[in-house]
């Protein structure tokens, strides 16, 4: 199933205990400050995402919640030719071509659709709530540890 068709399956309301959980179990100082609305209308904006079809497919090999560091290699593009690794889901640019990806859960992953989407809305939204916020967040936040980086390798 695509990441689209698994968006399509459920409305915010029905996604939004598993998502709240994610938020109470991975940031519990920023759950008291969400805006539910907010997450809606983002929510509302991800479902309606023009589905490409990429050579790319999504695959989570771990649960989202308490994994250390938050973005790491647990829901991960794929490319389909080779399964070589891409980036993680949150890395990927275009959210168009995300939303045409096959999502893949490995076997012995026990997870809700319900909480698969929770977790995709999670990740997708990691760098910001849309896909230009979250590009100008990426590139920023890399941009910044690239040149504290550069910084670093000059002192050595």
């Amino acid at each position: 199933m695509t990441f689209k068709e698994l968006f399509s399956q459920f409305s915010f309301a029905e996604i939004r205990p598993a998502f709240l959980n994610l938020w109470q179990t991975n940031e519990p100082k920023q759950v008291g400050h969400l805006d539910l609305g907010k997450w809606e209308r983002i929510y509302l904006n991800v479902q309606a995402l023009e589905a490409k079809s990429p050579q790319y497919y999504i695959r989570l090999v771990w649960r989202w919640e308490t994994c250390s560091p938050m973005i790491d290699m647990n829901c991960s593009v794929y490319d389909k030719a080779d399964n070589h690794l891409n980036c993680p889901v949150a890395c990927y640019p275009s959210w168009s071509e995300i939303a045409g990806m096959e999502v893949v859960v490995e076997k012995d992953i026990v997870i809700t659709p319900q909480e698969l989407v929770a977790g995709l809305l999670w990740e997708i939204t990691y760098f910001g709530g849309t896909e230009e916020m979250a590009e100008e967040n990426r590139k920023r936040i890399f941009q910044y540890q690239g040149a504290v980086m550069d910084n670093t390798s000059k002192k050595l």
